[in-house]
């Protein structure tokens, strides 16, 4: 695809005339200049403002197309049409002479530079911060943007604005010298693909969000514990033991001395799994209650805090106690006395 000055270059050359451009003014800080250019042709006269000098000088180049398309002369699309404005009825044809081209350009020329270099087999584009230069609430950075031994700078009050403006720059700088070559790549394609490229990056990156099983019923609970206990960390397998013996330690340390005495003797005299933990719980003077979540079954021990013991059968359940009910047990000493 053209550029507007290439563009007008050639229709004026085609009609024995060529196109005049001139810096009109320059306003703002030294750091956001804005430069406006004046494009005269055909006895037209148009003007456009940005924020560089090539940049106004196209945007004039443009604006004189849009101008002379109005006026009946043939020009090539899509400059005809791009920067087409709501016309009324009264407006003449010589309007076009005071008005002025929009100076905001919304298209990303970071990921224009980036299809091009992908078309054209070009080296991937280069971005770096050459300077980070004012104080904190006006700061001011200056990017680079090189590809091969090409570059433009850029400032801005932000990365991201500076970065655009380089890659406009470089941007326009490949597409003005390497015309010949580049002429049939065309921006709005580029820009779909650029797009439908980070949208695919983003789908692929973005986790699904959680949403609860509306399908699940209360008496299929237990199932989904079972799925869920079965996926549970090292870490976490890890940390149960401990916080159970805690627990139970501390349940023990304000029994009596002879209860525990009991419940060691039920636990070394008594083979039977099940009537072993409960005369061990009931030594404690702790109630014991059984129930049944199939496939689980449920041992639970009145302590403080209350605990619950699970297994694929009574037995397992019941060992599941008993192994803990033995380690609290074994050398119980009361807690030391809070310094004062």
């Amino acid at each position: 695809m053209k550029t507007p000055i290439t563009v007008l270059q050639e229709m004026m050359m085609k009609l024995g005339q060529i196109p005049e451009y001139e810096c009109v003014a320059q306003s703002g800080p030294q750091h956001q200049a804005t430069f406006e250019f004046r494009c005269k042709a055909l006895g037209e006269s148009v003007s456009a403002s940005a924020r560089s000098k090539r940049e106004a000088k196209q945007e004039a180049a443009r604006a004189m197309l849009l101008c002379l398309s109005t006026i009946g002369h043939r020009v090539p699309p899509p400059f005809a049409t791009e920067f087409t404005q709501p016309s009324h009825s009264n407006q003449s044809a010589g309007e076009c002479s005071e008005g002025k081209a929009p100076t905001v350009d919304s298209r990303s020329y970071v990921a224009l530079l980036k299809e091009l270099c992908e078309e054209y087999k070009l080296p991937g584009v280069e971005y770096a911060l050459v300077a980070d230069t004012g104080p904190a609430h006006m700061r001011l950075f200056s990017v680079r943007a090189s590809i091969g031994l090409h570059s433009r700078d850029a400032s801005g009050t932000t990365k991201r604005q500076a970065r655009q403006k380089a890659a406009a720059d470089l941007y326009l700088f490949l597409r003005e010298n390497l015309s010949r070559l580049t002429h049939d790549f065309v921006e709005e394609q580029a820009l779909v693909r650029a797009h439908e490229r980070a949208m695919e990056r983003l789908v692929e990156t973005t986790p699904a969000p959680w949403k609860p099983d509306l399908g699940q019923r209360v008496s299929e609970y237990h199932y989904g514990l079972i799925s869920h206990t079965g996926e549970c960390t090292a870490r976490s397998r890890r940390r149960l033991p401990v916080v159970l013996d805690q627990c139970l330690r501390r349940a023990m340390v304000d029994t009596d001395p002879e209860k525990r005495m009991a419940a060691r003797a039920v636990l070394s005299e008594t083979d039977d799994i099940e009537e072993a933990a409960e005369r061990a719980a009931a030594a404690l003077e702790l109630q014991t209650c059984w129930e049944t979540l199939d496939p689980l079954h449920v041992l639970k021990l009145d302590a403080a805090p209350a605990l619950a013991f699970s297994g694929h059968s009574r037995a397992d359940a019941a060992r599941a106690a008993l192994r803990y009910l033995r380690r609290a047990l074994r050398d119980v000493s009361p807690p030391p006395p809070a310094a004062l």
